[in-house]
């Protein structure tokens, strides 16, 4: 029973709200908005960010059905990028911050991909020290590197611009879509998604 509710949700495009909101009762994501934000469209692409939250269901439902079958249909038009953007409280930040010291070294997709199971699938605890170095390898990075690049604070400064621009966007839960700098949408399913990315690529709006 659970699976088929968790089927379902995911299928309506169901995403985390923020866990400080005062009420559910704006919860009303919408299929797509424009935003007055200037296009980064580039001919024969389509610039994809997702704002994401590691510890986040519908995140991972996304990360691993939605997101293979947009990149089966389009390919190398569609140029991806995930977005740290932490909405549910009291939950350790280094999840984001490995996966921005990972894109760094442009592992980030792999990074992503190996949180969401460790996170959710296995239960780890990202504050074993073990897990940590456990997912640093799994993704092939240098252990010396990426601890420098954490200490250095650099991952944390990119999470907290990504934060600031889904904020500036008017992000509201997780996950939530911007296409090419300015088409912002909450409904992240395929059937979604798909009409928008083709209009894009013929280089028509929405």
């Amino acid at each position: 029973m659970a699976t088929r509710i968790e089927r379902w949700l995911g299928a309506l495009g169901v995403f985390c709200l923020l866990l400080g909101a005062s009420s559910v009762a704006s919860f009303d994501p919408q299929p797509y908005r424009l935003l007055k934000e200037p296009s980064t469209h580039a001919p024969g692409k389509v610039k994809m960010e997702v704002f994401v939250d590691f510890y986040c269901p519908h995140c991972h439902h996304f990360e691993a059905a939605v997101l293979p079958e947009l990149q089966k249909e389009f390919g190398s038009k569609l140029e991806v990028m995930e977005i740290g953007f932490p909405v549910i409280r009291d939950r350790p930040r280094l999840p984001f911050e490995l996966y921005e010291a990972a894109r760094a070294e442009r592992k980030g997709a792999a990074m992503a991909k190996a949180l969401f199971r460790a996170l959710q699938d296995e239960g780890k605890d990202i504050r074993d020290p073990a897990v940590e170095a456990g997912l640093i390898k799994e993704v092939g990075l240098d252990p010396g590197a990426l601890k420098k690049r954490l200490a250095s604070g650099e991952p944390k400064r990119a999470l907290e611009a990504g934060i600031a621009q889904g904020e500036r966007d008017g992000v509201r839960f997780t996950p939530t879509v911007l296409l090419d700098g300015y088409v912002l949408a909450e409904v992240t399913t395929a059937e979604n998604l798909k009409p928008l990315i083709r209009k894009l690529l013929a280089g028509e709006k929405p």
